[in-house]
């Protein structure tokens, strides 16, 4: 099974392609530090993920993902592999997302209470 749930915040504005059927952009997820039993301070650590969407929950990315967002994101990984004009082989990770709940903006996670919404894609918007 491949399986996919993220929570982060959004890196940059979404760019929405292909008629408004295709949105793709950056989640930054972020593991806390801690210290372990035996002393030792294991640091924080940020990981980049790439997003993408199909179909016309792209509208509602569009419309409400902005940069700072925070997101949470359930879907499945996909591995790319291509050759660049020099030759050189190239590797890619996206995660294909298929639903978005809207967590709330980066201003608005200051204290405020926060209303959570969700959006599901259409099965016939998902390519896989």
């Amino acid at each position: 099974m491949n399986n996919v749930q993220l929570i982060g915040r959004v890196g940059q504005d979404p760019k929405v392609m292909g008629d408004g059927k295709v949105a793709r952009f950056a989640l930054a997820t972020t593991e806390r530090g801690y210290e372990t039993k035996s002393g030792k301070k294991i640091e924080e650590r940020t990981e980049w993920h790439t997003l993408v969407f199909f179909g016309n929950i792209c509208k509602v990315i569009e419309q409400f993902v902005k940069t700072g967002s925070l997101i949470s994101v359930k879907g499945s990984i996909h591995y790319n592999k291509w050759e660049d004009e020099n030759k050189n082989i190239k590797y890619s990770t996206e995660i294909w997302c298929t639903d978005l709940e809207l967590l709330g903006s980066k201003k608005a996670s200051d204290g405020d209470n926060l209303e959570m919404t969700q959006y599901k894609s259409a099965e016939e918007d998902i390519p896989f």
